[in-house]
């Protein structure tokens, strides 16, 4: 099976997340999508919504991919330490030996991947599968270029029968929200509930979160 995998705070959950998402779960012909909600992002200081809230809002947002195969998942939630991708996806690992993994991030992300926590062991564990923007590309670093060079994968079928070390690239359409701006936005009582799916808008508002 191959799964792919989004991480984040997810605080909240918007379409800037899901319609990239969506497209690289065609592109890649994957098997399942899965939501991952960090429990402690180490690069956050504060969270809006608490952790069952977050995780409460990725299943909603599951849902309405429907028929996608899409799936919220707590295990990061219950883990009692800082989020950091490379334990994640060594757990991950063990609890889906035989499966593909794929972990998705954003461009701006990936320029950023040296900087993280013994990020030289996530291809150890998992393949990358970074969602670029048309015509934006963020510098890399000269540690990042050579890693692109070493493992980049030339095919999506590489990324279908290996179970994980390698990068790939996919152009997607850039939904230009971020929830910073989302959360700004409700706070001021300005139109939001466009950018998120209807069942996490209408939980916000139930919950009466961000305000």
């Amino acid at each position: 099976m191959l799964r792919l995998i989004l991480g984040g705070s997810f605080d909240p959950i918007h379409w800037g997340h899901l319609r990239p998402l969506m497209q690289a779960f065609e592109w890649l012909q994957a098997d399942q999508l899965v939501l991952l909600p960090s429990a402690q992002p180490p690069h956050r200081n504060g969270l809006g919504a608490s952790a069952a809230q977050r995780f409460a809002m990725a299943q909603l947002a599951a849902a309405e991919l429907a028929p996608l195969p899409c799936v919220a998942d707590d295990w990061e939630l219950q883990q009692a330490r800082p989020s950091y991708t490379a334990i994640t996806l060594a757990q991950l690992r063990q609890r889906w030996p035989h499966d593909q993994l794929v972990f998705v991030l954003g461009d701006d992300a990936f320029a950023q991947l040296d900087s993280w926590y013994h990020w030289q062991q996530l291809l150890d564990h998992a393949h990358l599968l970074v969602l670029q923007r048309p015509q934006h590309q963020q510098p890399w670093s000269e540690a990042l270029q050579q890693l692109v060079q070493q493992k980049r994968a030339t095919a999506v079928e590489q990324l279908q029968q290996q179970p994980q070390g390698l990068i790939a690239f996919a152009d997607t359409t850039a939904v230009n929200i971020s929830a910073t701006a989302i959360r700004t936005a409700i706070a001021n009582q300005q139109a939001w509930r466009q950018y998120l799916p209807v069942s996490v808008a209408e939980y916000i508002e139930q919950q009466q979160l961000y305000r």
